[in-house]
């Protein structure tokens, strides 16, 4: 896991370093860092995919954590950002720009453990993909891309935002959407039709309402069960649809493509992490 510490306090720099180096140790995990003594030094360096995770210190001479991070946010959307303050002044500014923690200093090894165990999943989450071959290409699709998996006649379609592929291959559904539903991300509806919660924005009388637009239909019997999914995916993990439509949906900071080429899969779950929610409904 790659990651920038934008600090321009050195003993504060020195202190979160000494942190998570101890972290390293205490669950043998492998951490890159690197210190930035300022936003600008660190806007200079940044590019795209080149850190997971910033720690970033809110008060900084020169421009703010930020204004830092909103310019971090224009060039790689995807890179998770903790602020860093002595005060709670700029939480709210940190929700806007969907800031993954927000650490009161002086900061302790409870709270760099807590942030930790979480961005360590999610990053593990960003890499999951699904294999599936369309015509005769194979092709690699991100799970934080993937918005719902339908039948459609003898063909199963995968759509993405904007994007819908469709896969004639002899696999069957359940074989297909089998990694999908072993992540809590995804519930099956109903037949043929399984769906990614982080893009449900609410669940209406006979239908998931999607961030695409999409409206998508609910096994009766389904319902309330996919109902309660929704719920427990909100406040459980904190992302996904949306109760108030003043909270953030795309809460994975991915690409607006499905196109990521290939890459290798992500480590195991740590800690028993990714429990499905529900199972596939095939009668």
């Amino acid at each position: 896991m790659r990651i920038a510490i934008i600090e321009d306090l050195q003993q504060d720099s020195e202190r979160l370093i000494k942190l998570l180096k101890e972290y390293m140790e205490r669950y043998d995990f492998a951490l890159q860092m690197e210190c930035f003594g300022s936003g600008e030094e660190f806007l200079d360096a940044v590019e795209p995919e080149k850190f997971d995770l910033c720690f970033m210190d809110i008060y900084m001479d020169g421009i703010s954590g930020v204004e830092t991070a909103e310019k971090l946010r224009e060039k790689d959307p995807r890179c998770l950002v903790i602020f860093l303050t002595s005060s709670p002044d700029f939480m709210a500014e940190g929700y806007r720009l969907r800031a993954w923690r927000y650490l009161l200093k002086p900061v302790d090894m409870e709270s760099i453990c807590e942030a930790m165990d979480e961005c360590i999943a999610q990053v593990e989450l960003s890499k999951r993909r699904l294999n599936v071959m369309i015509g005769r290409q194979e092709v690699s699709l991100p799970f934080s891309k993937i918005y719902y998996v339908a039948t459609a006649n003898r063909s199963i379609e995968i759509h993405g935002k904007d994007t819908t592929l469709t896969t004639n291959t002899h696999v069957t559904f359940e074989k297909l959407t089998a990694p999908l539903l072993n992540d809590y991300r995804f519930f099956c509806v109903g037949k043929g039709l399984v769906v990614n919660l982080q893009f449900v924005i609410q669940v209406e009388e006979n239908c998931a309402v999607m961030t695409n637009g999409d409206r998508l239909p609910i096994s009766r019997r389904k319902r309330s069960e996919v109902s309660a999914a929704l719920v427990q995916f909100q406040f459980t993990w904190g992302g996904g649809g949306v109760i108030n439509e003043e909270i953030p949906v795309d809460f994975y900071h991915m690409y607006n493509t499905f196109w990521m080429g290939a890459s290798s899969a992500g480590r195991g779950q740590r800690r028993g992490r990714g429990k499905a929610l529900g199972d596939c409904d095939h009668s």
